[in-house]
């Protein structure tokens, strides 16, 4: 806002300029009057126009100041006449043209400036945002080159020329300009931000932080320079540092709904604060309901508390928006399970399985869905294709080779309670539980699920908690 509120000074202040201008030419151009009164009335008028023009330029910047809103100064401009203008006045149009998505008559006025002078760098520059808006790559490249042949001081030429390297992910080309815009201004906090990024994603983090720190002392009121220095100090797994940043940002724009969506990542990952997490995520949602990200936290978040109608609901809208979103996959399928749609959850863990074949515990889940829908064939062809992932002998194998022949468990038991990896093993315990349960086996169920369900992290421990005590706990 700093930046926008340093053009709107400069925009009125030509902008009253030349209306004031166009009043006092007509006003002393009046025949008859005697050379003594002329004088007085110049001199009366000179006065009056200075405070008029001071106030009148107050009244307009607070105006654009708090609207971000260029229309009532482009208005003014038109209404003193376009063809009238001066080459200043005629830039000050085309930028405010292009800030309200006028690219062609931006373009138009911009070209004529440059064809009239061609050493005008700021026309170049101006020109360059334009094509750049509309799209046109090598006419903004071009405009470039010119503005900078026509004026190698302008910082704003080199400012530009890094963030198009940036996006580029041309760390080296983006420092360059960089370094260069802020040799010519060293207090550009907007340069000074790209080449923190710059350094940041160069793995130098500290030299990072230094010159985010620097900003901030330059401009303690500008919120993004915070955001920045925030993920920052994330990576440099300063907590609460990155939290104190965050906390400022919401302070100063409490409708923001990324500040939120930042503070609630460090409160979940790095505090395990599920509940201020939780507060957050709820903002984000109140603020942006089709917020993708918040709702992927949301739903893991749930998820992660075992509050798995609330996580199914929040999935299947994470889903609606991106049916490609495959770590969506299993969570539906575990709940769908949980729920007894079995030909639901089949097809979920099916999906899961075609985008991590590696994984053993989706076809296995799928086979077993299919089995208690009654697809006994589909889920025989399934156990069969798992078996062949492992060694005959393995833990795994005696465990699948079970649900594929549903006979005695005696060597998967026995392969269970030689098992040393832990995880491994209780994670295939939950397949012979349901085993068990599908045969109404449910002491040997229960006694499974009840030494399974207490644990948590894996999708086998949520499956046995919610055979004992439901979806909804």
């Amino acid at each position: 806002m700093f930046r926008h509120f340093m053009k709107a000074v400069f925009y009125v202040f030509f902008i009253f300029t030349l209306l004031l201008s166009s009043c006092y030419t007509s006003n002393t151009s009046d025949e008859g009057n005697a050379a003594v009164e002329g004088s007085v009335t110049k001199e009366k008028t000179d006065s009056v126009s200075a405070v008029e023009a001071e106030n009148a330029a107050e009244v307009l910047a607070s105006f654009y100041t708090e609207t971000d809103d260029s229309g009532e100064a482009l208005a003014a401009l038109e209404d003193a006449g376009v063809e009238s203008m001066d080459i200043e006045s005629r830039l000050i149009y085309a930028v405010l043209l292009r800030s309200e998505g006028r690219l062609d008559e931006s373009r138009d006025q911009l070209e004529f400036i440059v064809g009239e002078d061609p050493s005008r760098a700021l026309a170049w520059y101006n020109l360059a945002l334009v094509e750049h808006a509309a799209g046109d790559d090598s006419a903004r490249d071009s405009s470039l080159d010119s503005a900078l042949a026509a004026d190698e001081t302008l910082a704003d030429i080199y400012a530009f020329r890094g963030n198009l390297a940036i996006a580029g992910s041309n760390w080296a080309g983006a420092e360059a300009n960089l370094q260069k815009a802020l040799e010519l201004q060293p207090d550009s906090i907007e340069s000074m931000m790209g080449m923190a990024w710059v350094m940041a994603k160069t793995e130098r983090l500290e030299e990072a932080l230094a010159l985010l720190d620097k900003a901030v002392e330059l401009d303690p009121e500008f919120v993004y320079v915070r955001v920045d220095r925030s993920r920052v100090n994330v990576a440099l797994r300063n907590y609460n540092d990155a939290e104190d940043d965050l906390d400022f940002a919401i302070k100063k724009e409490p409708t923001v709904p990324w500040h939120y969506l930042d503070r609630a990542r460090i409160r979940l990952r790095h505090f395990q604060d599920y509940e201020g997490a939780l507060e957050d995520l709820d903002t984000v949602e109140r603020l942006d309901p089709g917020n993708f990200f918040a709702l992927v936290y949301l739903a893991g978040l749930h998820d992660e508390q075992r509050r798995f109608l609330l996580a199914g609901d929040y999935y299947r809208r994470v889903v609606d928006m991106r049916p490609d979103y495959i770590w969506a996959y299993m969570p539906l399928g575990k709940f769908a399970w949980m729920e007894g749609d079995f030909n639901e959850a089949a097809k979920w863990y099916q999906k899961a399985a075609a985008e991590d074949p590696d994984d053993f515990t989706f076809p296995l889940m799928a086979g077993l869905s299919m089995l208690r829908s009654g697809n006994v064939r589909e889920a025989d062809k399934l156990f069969s294709e798992t078996l062949r992932m492992f060694e005959q002998g393995e833990t795994a194998y005696e465990v699948v080779r079970f649900c594929a022949e549903r006979n005695s468990d005696f060597y998967a038991v026995n392969a269970l309670n030689k098992e040393s990896n832990e995880t491994l093993r209780e994670r295939l315990w939950f397949y012979l539980g349901a085993l068990y349960e599908f045969e109404n086996n449910n002491a040997g169920a229960s006694a499974v699920f009840q030494r399974l369900a207490e644990r948590t992290g894996e999708m086998e421990y949520d499956l046995a908690w919610a055979a004992l005590y439901g979806v909804e706990g």
